[in-house]
C-alpha cells in the first residue's frame, strides 16, 4: 500500500494489493456554468490485467479490509497530490473530497486525526476553507459522535456537504444533525421526482434547505432538459456529464 509519482506524466497512483487507484475530477457548476470546484472521485484497475473495477464494487471490499480506514486515508492523500498538480488546481476554486461518516465519528475521540488533515493540506498549500469535506450516504455507527465531528470539522476551516441526499441514511435528520453548507441531491432522487411528474414537493425540500442557509446541488445531470427545469427549482449547483465527464490525471499503468 503506496503512493507512486510517475515522474513520466508528472502524476500519483496509488496501489494497493493488486488494484491501482488513480484520481478523477468532475466540474461543479453555478446557474452560470462557472466552474466552483470539483469532486474527487477514484478510478480503479487491476494492475495485473488492466480490467476497471466499478467504485462500488471496490469500495464495498474494501470495507471488509481491516486497515480500510489507512487505504481511504491514503486514497484522499492521493486525491489532493493529484489535485494540486493538475490543470484544474486554482485558489479559487474547490475540491470535493468523499468521507465516509466513520471518519466523523473518529474525531469525536481523537481529534488529532483532524490534525494530520490540516498539516497534509499545509503542505499541499490548499486552504482548508477550499476542502469541502463531503459526508457520504453509509449508516453512521453513533449519530451523536457523526454530529460532533462534523462541528469539529467545520470549527477548523473546512465546509460540509450531505452527499447523495436521498439515498440511504442521507436523509433530513442527517441534514439537521450535520448543518451542511451544501446539500446534494443524488440524482437517483432527482429522478425518482421527474417521474412522478410533480416537482411541488421537491421545490419545498429545496427551499426549505436554502431558507436555513444551505446552497442546494444536483448530481448526475445528463440532460439540458434537467438543467432547465432544476434552474427554474432555484437550484445553485449542477454536477453531471452534461457540464463534465470526469477526466483521470494519472496513468492507468504503474510507472515509478
Amino acid at each position: 500500500m503506496r503512493i507512486y509519482y510517475c515522474k513520466q506524466k508528472d502524476s500519483y497512483v496509488l496501489s494497493f494489493k493488486e488494484y491501482i487507484i488513480r484520481s478523477a475530477f468532475q466540474a461543479i457548476v453555478d446557474t452560470d456554468e462557472n466552474i466552483i470546484g470539483y469532486e474527487a472521485l477514484s478510478r480503479i484497475h487491476i494492475d495485473s490485467s488492466r480490467k476497471q473495477v466499478r467504485p462500488d464494487v471496490f469500495f464495498y471490499l474494501l470495507m471488509k479490509e481491516e486497515r480500510y480506514r489507512d487505504v481511504l486515508f491514503l486514497i484522499n492523500k492521493l486525491h489532493l497530490l493529484s489535485y494540486r498538480k493538475s490543470k484544474f488546481f486554482s485558489k479559487d476554486k474547490k475540491i470535493f473530497l468523499n468521507l465516509t461518516p466513520d471518519f466523523f465519528e473518529r474525531i469525536r475521540y481523537s481529534p488529532e486525526i483532524a490534525d494530520d488533515v490540516n498539516n497534509m493540506l499545509k503542505e499541499f498549500d490548499i486552504p482548508r476553507c477550499n476542502v469541502v469535506a463531503e459526508i457520504t450516504e453509509g449508516h453512521a455507527v453513533c449519530k451523536t459522535s457523526l454530529a460532533i465531528g462534523t462541528q469539529l470539522l467545520s470549527k477548523n476551516g473546512y465546509k460540509l456537504a450531505l452527499d447523495d441526499y436521498g439515498d440511504a441514511a442521507s436523509d433530513f435528520e442527517r441534514y439537521e444533525m450535520c448543518s451542511p453548507e451544501i446539500v446534494k441531491i443524488s440524482r437517483d432522487f432527482f429522478l425518482m421526482q421527474k417521474e412522478n411528474h410533480d416537482y411541488v414537493e421537491f421545490k419545498i425540500l429545496i427551499d426549505t434547505f436554502k431558507g436555513r442557509g444551505s446552497k442546494v446541488l444536483v448530481e448526475g445531470i445528463e440532460l439540458h432538459d434537467d438543467y432547465k427545469v432544476l434552474l427554474s427549482l432555484g437550484i445553485d449547483y449542477f454536477q453531471g456529464f452534461y457540464f463534465h465527464k470526469p477526466e483521470c490525471v494519472s496513468p492507468c499503468i504503474l510507472v515509478e
